[in-house]
């Protein structure tokens, strides 16, 4: 696992324990089945889409990735750090240790130390199968930042607190607030590290298997473009056809405050 000194503190960066993910998945799966299986009023599965808006465009796609990531536009901390909270919520980890893994996903793109490439175990990457060796100095632009110290290292008692709190509220609102958008994060996410070294048409000849998808791209606000993006992963926008409608590419020209999307 690896672990980093900040002070006289070690920390683990990744972005959580195997075990953890899967429980966490595993309840959020079986509550969304649950949620399915009701007869509600449409208003709660708009209001999960508007949350995994949220956790998944605003947290994940938007700052986990393509800010923190790849640094690839700027943007205000007070945006950072509320995406970052909202991407914590989403159940695939921190902002800390989602960078690590996904910095070591492009190092090792389709190699044996990938840590979610399919070529790995095609069913592997849905079960979160994160436990692996990582350079200390793979966030080490982010290691300083007590934030995102204070996320990581309190992750798992975070997202117990926010569904508690949804629970005390209303069984109901945990499962459309919390469940449902978590699931959908989890499985969407898992989705795409398969299907986007998979299955698709590349734009681009990479040194990889990443391909462009459509489909996961409608799903996951952008992320199925995922060829470009290996091919310029420093630009904050995946689109490069007309038709390649990459709406985290909007969100991040109405909040960036500097950074070129041309690609290099």
């Amino acid at each position: 696992m690896g672990r980093v000194s900040v002070g006289h503190k070690i920390i683990n960066i990744t972005s959580a324990s195997s075990r953890g993910v899967a429980v966490t998945q595993l309840i959020a799966t079986l509550c969304a089945f649950y949620a399915l299986a009701m007869h509600v009023h449409s208003a709660l599965w708009w209001l999960s889409l508007a949350v995994y808006f949220c956790t998944g465009c605003l947290g994940i796609t938007v700052t986990f990735h393509r800010y923190l990531c790849h640094r690839s536009f700027k943007m205000k901390r007070s945006l950072e750090y509320l995406f970052s909270f909202f991407g914590a919520l989403g159940g695939t980890g921190s902002a800390l240790g989602w960078v690590a893994l996904h910095r070591a996903h492009h190092q090792y793109s389709d190699q044996q130390l990938d840590p979610h490439s399919p070529v790995n175990g095609k069913f592997k990457i849905f079960f979160s199968q994160y436990n692996f060796s990582l350079n200390k100095w793979t966030v080490r632009d982010m290691i300083a930042d007590p934030f995102h110290r204070y996320v990581h290292g309190y992750y798992y008692i975070l997202l117990l607190i926010w569904a508690s709190v949804w629970l005390a509220i209303s069984f109901k609102l945990f499962l459309f607030v919390v469940a449902v958008p978590m699931a959908l994060q989890i499985w969407i996410s898992s989705i795409s590290n398969c299907v986007n070294h998979m299955l698709g048409y590349r734009n681009f000849e990479t040194a990889d298997h990443s391909t462009n998808n459509a489909i996961v791209a409608l799903l996951s606000w952008g992320e199925g473009w995922h060829n470009n993006h290996h091919k310029y992963p420093s630009n904050w926008s995946f689109q490069v056809k007309w038709w390649e409608f990459d709406i985290s590419s909007f969100v991040i020209r109405l909040i960036r405050t500097g950074g070129s999307h041309k690609r290099a």
